[in-house]
């Protein structure tokens, strides 16, 4: 879907359209693997509580910081809603400023 989408916009690549995914009370581990996907694709990814690899500080700085110059993906674990609401909102809206819509 996404393709269809990048496509429909001129090819924009993934990690630039205006999406997120979220997870915001995540209550089993296919939620962690579906978020490892999304960071994959490039997109900015929420998830809530916090995953257990919280515990592994080389992958933590991996997921929410380092791998934005690799595939544009960003893990965002804000435990406060509406700020985690507003992270998503400001990711959004900057992609749309981005890309002139």
């Amino acid at each position: 879907m996404l393709y269809v989408v990048s496509e429909a916009l001129g090819g924009v690549p993934i990690p630039d359209l205006p999406v997120a995914a979220a997870a915001p009370e995540y209550m089993e581990q296919k939620a962690t693997i579906d978020a490892i996907f999304a960071l994959a694709f490039g997109l900015y990814t929420y998830v809530n509580p916090v995953p257990t690899v919280a515990g592994a500080p080389n992958l933590v700085q991996l997921l929410t910081s380092d791998l934005k110059d690799i595939t544009g993906g960003v893990l965002s674990v804000e435990r406060d809603t509406v700020k985690a609401a507003e992270g998503i909102a400001d990711h959004i809206e900057g992609r749309i400023t981005k890309l002139g819509l």
